[in-house]
This record gives C-alpha cells, structure tokens and sequence, in this order.
C-alpha cells in the first residue's frame, strides 16, 4: 500500500524503499504492520520509507470502501533523530499509541525515559496523546511528592 501510495504522491518510477516502521522494522505482526488505529471504517499506517533516496514519515489511511490518502512528510522536518533508528521508548510509545481508546498509559523507569516517550509522541502525529502523557506523568510525580 505504502509503495501505491508514495509511486501516486511523486510519480510512477519513484524508487521507493526501506519501507519500516517506528521501530526501524519492516511492516510485521510484531509491529502491527504499522498500523496505529483501526476501526470498521479506517485504518491508520504510520512510519517511516525511503523515495528516491529520500527518508519520509508516511501517514497513510485507507477505509472501508478501498479508498485511501496518504502524507509523506520529510524525515528532518519532523524526527529529533532522522536518521530512522528507533527511539529507545519506541515499544512503549507504541503499544500507548494502539492502546489510547483504553487509556493506556505507561511509567518509564526514569524522566529522560519520559520525556522521549512524549517526544515520540509529538513526532509520530500524537500531539493531543503527549498532552495527555505529559499531565499523567505531573500528576504522578505530584502524588509522589505528597
């Protein structure tokens, strides 16, 4: 889908490549083959391909009538990091991104942990989801404080 997409964003000899996740691995199960949300309507995809040997984040959605759109947004506008290693959160930022709708937050062992968890959060498209994690990690250390 990934390659569809990007060969109809730039054009039909576009050499896609490295498609991966997050996580800095090919679409898997493990990694929910990118994808972040998905209901009977949408599914989501994110993370990050090569086209024409350029690194871009992709956001890519198809719904349930086979239509689909996707974003390829350059690597160094928007990771700390562009050069696709992973973040050292990176599973637990995913496994809060798939389990927002249940609210799902994680406490890393230290705050530099935390801080690139919201990092993460920010760069891969969460802004409103770090908010949230940022106010839950404040309110924990203030009940710790207390």
């Amino acid at each position: 889908m990934v390659t569809r997409l990007g060969q109809e964003s730039f054009d039909a000899t576009a050499t896609i490549t490295r498609i991966r996740g997050f996580d800095g691995e090919c679409p898997s199960q493990s990694n929910n083959f990118c994808c972040v949300d998905a209901t009977e309507d949408l599914s989501e995809f994110r993370g990050l391909v090569n086209i024409n040997k350029t690194q871009y984040c992709f956001i890519a959605q198809i719904n349930s009538d086979d239509q689909h759109r996707a974003r390829f947004i350059p690597a160094n506008e928007l990771l700390e990091d562009p050069s696709g290693k992973p973040r050292k959160m990176q599973p637990i930022i995913q496994e809060m991104i798939l389990g927002r709708k249940r609210g799902v937050m994680l406490i890393p062992e230290c705050e530099d942990d935390a801080v690139d968890v919201i990092a993460g959060l920010i760069e891969q498209g969460f802004q409103d989801l770090a908010s949230e994690y940022r106010d839950f990690i404040i309110g924990q250390l203030e009940k710790a404080k207390a």
